[in-house]
């Protein structure tokens, strides 16, 4: 329930335009992306409040408190709690590619 990791590293600065979360098994899964710096630690929050994935139900987040994750940070995943068991997380990120 408080696994939290760095789970990509972006080259170029890029803006976060939506995420969807997906819980499978269990009953929820509650956290948000963290942009982390070039060693993948000191992360900041991307959201202004943690998302809940419902088992078996997209939660899609579309409005950032910091979408803008500079060159060379990682994006991590943070998990503030689940219920039950949840046997998976899928996350797809939309994000451009800043100029």
């Amino acid at each position: 329930a408080t696994d939290d990791m760095a789970v990509w590293r972006t080259d170029v600065a890029i803006t976060l335009i939506e995420v969807h979360y997906l819980c499978v098994g269990g009953t929820n899964w509650v956290g948000q992306l963290n942009e982390l710096d070039a060693n993948g630690l000191n992360g900041a929050a991307t959201q202004s409040a943690d998302t809940t994935a419902s088992a078996g139900t997209d939660a899609e987040v579309t409005s950032f408190s910091n979408a803008s994750i500079d060159a060379g940070d990682w994006v991590g995943i943070v998990t503030t709690s689940i219920s039950g068991t949840p046997t998976r997380l899928h996350v797809t990120v939309y994000y451009r590619e800043n100029p």
